[in-house]
């Protein structure tokens, strides 16, 4: 008898176990339909604003969310409707080359936030980080640039060692990973207050960063590579900006510097947000 309750009890917690081991994973929620603009919204700024846009400036085309800037030199900000703190976005992205676009995290309704660099143009940067009305500090220790009529990256400084990134893609790793003219995939990886800051291109770690150590300097500074100047970055400011929350946004840059006629797309745009449980791991 006695043997029969063990039996039974041991079946049990097995049983429970399985049951346990067996739960549904998180799954990733798609954040564009592939038709239509339903969940995004053009930022709303006046009309005589560097960044005020237009539907002409986003649209859908062939299961894509197209950027493109008009003639006037315009830049704009599509953002989604819905706000995240703690999460994973993935997607896929392709440029015409000579399109500076970028990808914005915890972005406010005017448009401040931390920015993915989606810079697919002479002395561009594609998925390291600059603070969009944010502090205005940049880590891009690649440069991309085009040469005999292919598209590769030069290593430019140490982003471990200048902007204290916990890790940075080298260019020779970045050049057998991306794909000049066809979609890749970029996956963001956003977590905590400070933050912490991950990006993968096509499955390869591209960079890392620890708000509680990173030293990015200020645009100019890091353009001219002026290491003595003191960081831009501050944690602080960021969290009191961004509430450690915000939209996912994508950018069209103001100014000259946009190929004419030439568009950033993205599609397959989905995201799983993390809880304090998931960030631990």
């Amino acid at each position: 008898m006695k043997f029969s309750v063990l039996v039974i009890c041991l079946a049990a917690g097995s049983t429970s176990y399985a049951v346990a081991q067996s739960a549904p994973e998180a799954e990733y929620e798609s954040l564009f339909d592939g038709e239509t603009l339903d969940g995004w919204q053009i930022m709303q700024v006046p009309e005589d604003h560097k960044y005020f846009a237009v539907d002409e400036n986003f649209f859908v085309r062939d299961g894509a969310i197209h950027c493109y800037q008009l003639p006037n030199k315009n830049g704009g900000l599509i953002l989604s409707e819905r706000k995240f703190g703690d999460f994973e976005l993935e997607l896929e992205f392709q440029s015409d080359w000579g399109c500076d676009s970028g990808i914005f995290l915890r972005c406010t309704h005017d448009g401040r936030g931390i920015q993915i660099l989606n810079d697919y143009l002479k002395d561009g940067n594609i998925g390291f980080v600059f603070g969009q009305g944010t502090g205005g500090y940049l880590s891009r220790p690649i440069l991309l640039n085009e040469q005999d009529g292919e598209i590769v990256a030069a290593d430019s400084y140490d982003g471990v060692e200048i902007d204290r990134l916990t890790y940075a893609m080298d260019a020779a790793t970045w050049n057998a990973t991306f794909k000049p003219g066809e979609w890749n995939t970029i996956r963001i990886r956003c977590v905590g207050s400070e933050p912490m800051i991950t990006t993968w291109l096509n499955g390869v770690k591209m960079m890392e960063m620890d708000g509680s150590v990173y030293a990015g300097r200020q645009l100019r500074d890091s353009v001219d590579h002026n290491w003595e100047a003191k960081p831009a970055w501050d944690s602080e400011k960021v969290q009191q900006i961004t509430g450690n929350r915000g939209s996912i946004a994508l950018q069209i840059h103001p100014g000259g510097r946009w190929e004419p006629g030439g568009s950033a797309r993205y599609r397959n745009i989905r995201i799983l947000e993390l809880d304090a449980q998931s960030t631990e791991q």
